[in-house]
């Protein structure tokens, strides 16, 4: 059994804006993956930005990284946005390894992410 499974909370912000709530470990596990298809939902369904709040992330490993890149993917395959926000230390060690802050928005703030949508 895996200590702090991912939890997920969605709000919708307006029609095309939505934030996404992780706590947990973001991990290649069922939880992930529902997550990533949930995104997947959101884009087809119209949204066109989305903010995945990280702030509560324990940890993560190389397929939450998949399903990060993922998500990411999938926004801008439909014409959107996704901004990361809050991540924490820990993982923001992790995706500066491999790279990903340099190819993916990131935000110190949810608030600061949303901003970042109207930008784009």
């Amino acid at each position: 059994m895996i200590k702090n499974p991912l939890e997920v909370h969605s709000e919708s912000i307006d029609d095309c804006t939505s934030v996404i709530t992780l706590s947990g470990n973001l991990f290649g596990t069922s939880p992930g993956y529902d997550l990533q298809n949930e995104v997947k939902k959101m884009v087809s369904d119209g949204s066109t930005g989305i903010v995945v709040d990280l702030a509560k992330v324990d940890r993560i490993d190389s397929s939450g990284i998949g399903i990060l890149m993922t998500m990411m993917w999938s926004a801008s395959q439909a014409g959107g946005n996704l901004v990361l926000a809050c991540i924490p230390p820990r993982v923001e060690k992790v995706l500066g390894l491999v790279m990903l802050l340099d190819r993916i928005d990131h935000a110190d703030s949810v608030q600061e992410a949303l901003a970042k949508l109207k930008q784009t």
